[in-house]
């Protein structure tokens, strides 16, 4: 987990490089021009879509929705979409239930694009189109390479469509992945995260708008390599409920980097104090006027990846083969 952690700055660039792939993909998107796009998805790359949702939707203002397997793989429901394009998400690109969807939305004539880490996987080969990842083979069960690769992946497609061109898309990704560099060769944030959350029972993690994204994958890490009970949610659901499971010294982690969703968060966190958390805010040293804040997910999962395994190994676990869990979920 550590190593594929260190690598991911440079996975993004090996990403980066596919400009050809990616123009291609996206001239058969735009041939279809969507009335909406459909993400399917299961675990991590499900917060990847997350991510992907809020870009369609403040780039292109394209309505995106998520596919629901159950409707296929439990009802045999027969879907009929309007004008759209899917993207299937999926690290290894096995899992039936994603299968299943992606072949009853290209049966019901829908553009099928699939984002693997395998283009020889069941999903690429049974896909309209692939766009691989260049994450390279991840050994370790706990996803961080394929999770940051699949949000450029998804980054780089919706900033093509909307014509950005390369140029400006090179020096943003760039400068991000040089940061990315510094913030993993800094343990600080990630110690102190790991110091404050080993010995807690309940962990809630807090964003808002791109950085909802990083609250669900956040607390999926810190579940499956710790066995915490650990949530993630968006500041304004956290406010409908789920504040009741903060209890005196409960840690809360507050996502602050991005500026758009920071008073919402910032106002959970005064409410949370109030009740006796232990708040936690993460804002991290990167010049927000630099890149778009619609990068800024890549970053801040850093220290929250690494915090992850500190923990697992202060708890004595192995973060590379959590208990209970597999790299390819045979969901159906």
């Amino acid at each position: 987990m550590q190593s594929e952690i260190i690598e991911q700055p440079q996975r993004w660039l090996d990403l980066l490089a596919q400009r050809e792939a990616i123009d291609d993909v996206v001239r058969m998107i735009n041939n279809v021009n969507p009335q909406f796009f459909v993400i399917a998805a299961r675990g991590s790359s499900d917060h990847a879509g997350l991510y992907g949702q809020c870009l369609a939707h403040n780039i292109l203002g394209v309505p995106t929705m998520f596919a629901t397997p159950s409707s296929v793989t439990v009802y045999d429901a027969k879907l009929c979409y309007p004008r759209a394009a899917m993207l299937a998400v999926s690290q290894s690109g096995a899992s039936p239930d994603l299968l299943s969807v992606a072949s009853a939305a290209r049966h019901a004539g829908v553009l099928t694009v699939a984002l693997t880490n395998d283009p020889d996987s069941s999903l690429a080969m049974n896909s309209d189109t692939h766009v691989s990842l260049y994450a390279g083979p991840e050994l370790s069960v706990a996803a961080t390479k394929t999770y940051t690769a699949e949000m450029l992946a998804l980054y780089l497609i919706f900033q093509r469509i909307a014509g950005v061109n390369w140029t400006h898309i090179d020096g943003d990704v760039r400068y991000v992945a040089d940061k990315a560099t510094e913030l993993i060769n800094r343990q600080d944030y990630a110690e102190a995260l790991a110091a404050t959350l080993t010995n807690s029972d309940r962990v809630m993690v807090i964003g808002r708008g791109y950085s909802y994204a990083t609250a669900k994958e956040a607390a999926l890490k810190l579940t499956e390599t710790s066995g915490f009970a650990a949530s993630g949610w968006s500041a304004a659901d956290a406010m409908h409920g789920p504040i009741g499971q903060i209890h005196e010294n409960t840690p809360v982690i507050l996502l602050e980097t991005g500026i758009r969703g920071r008073n919402s968060i910032e106002a959970l966190g005064d409410k949370a104090l109030a009740l006796g958390a232990h708040v936690l805010r993460i804002r991290l040293p990167i010049d927000i006027e630099k890149i778009p804040e619609s990068l800024v997910p890549l970053l801040e999962i850093l220290p929250m990846q690494v915090a992850a395994l500190r923990c697992a190994l202060s708890c004595g676990r192995n973060p590379d083969s959590p208990i209970g869990l597999a790299k390819i979920t045979q969901t159906v």
